[in-house]
């Protein structure tokens, strides 16, 4: 079965159990999407092959306000920066099963995989989306431990921008060692000259910033 196939087969079978779950399929983007108060909660699938398919699931979770401001100061495409997560990570990842996916090869692997999919998000998934969408838990998933990378996020240099956004946002108390802190995350990390210029004018930024 061709990853084309399987995609919309896929589709199929998830979409009346997460419209249940008030998410709404977004083929265009290949995700399935619930709007929250604060943002959006997803489910995005990604298949790739040739002669055999394969489907990572990664769920994630937007913040709005997080980022209407950090993406002012990324360097995603303009045309990306309303889609972006805040967090996201694969199924495998948040179960501790490294590079985890699924293998399509036929009908009864489609329902396997979504059966298997559904499961997941019974026992762990939408806990996870639920408990970490507010500011609160976003803090204390960023910077709880500030010298140890996000599991729930791919991309670390972005972490260290949304992560002084985020404190800020709470009013953390230890906000300036924060700053130092990831700044110093970055230049390990080899960020280009213009992401360590852009994530000091943020800091500026911050420093004059106002949370509710």
């Amino acid at each position: 079965m061709c990853p084309k196939q399987a995609e919309a087969y896929t589709f199929v079978a998830l979409e009346p159990y997460l419209r249940e779950q008030a998410f709404v399929l977004m083929p265009e983007l290949k995700q399935f999407r619930k709007t929250t108060d604060v943002g959006f909660q997803n489910l995005i699938l990604s298949f790739s092959g040739r002669n055999e398919t394969f489907l990572e699931v990664n769920i994630g979770v937007r913040h709005h306000a997080v980022e209407e401001l950090a993406q002012q100061f990324l360097d995603n495409l303009p045309e990306f920066r309303k889609e972006a997560n805040t967090l996201v990570v694969s199924i495998g990842k948040l179960s501790d099963t490294k590079y985890f996916r699924y293998k399509i090869s036929c009908q009864d692997d489609i329902y396997n995989s979504a059966q298997q999919i559904m499961d997941f998000m019974n026992e762990r998934g939408f806990r996870f989306l639920n408990e970490s969408s507010s500011l609160a838990s976003l803090n204390k998933i960023f910077n709880d431990k500030p010298h140890l990378p996000v599991k729930y996020l791919y991309n670390q240099i972005h972490r260290c921008f949304k992560a002084i956004i985020v404190a800020r946002m709470c009013h953390h108390p230890q906000f300036m060692d924060l700053v130092e802190c990831y700044f110093g995350t970055l230049q390990k990390l080899g960020a280009p000259e213009r992401s360590l210029m852009e994530y000091d004018r943020l800091a500026n930024y911050l420093l004059h910033y106002c949370p509710n």
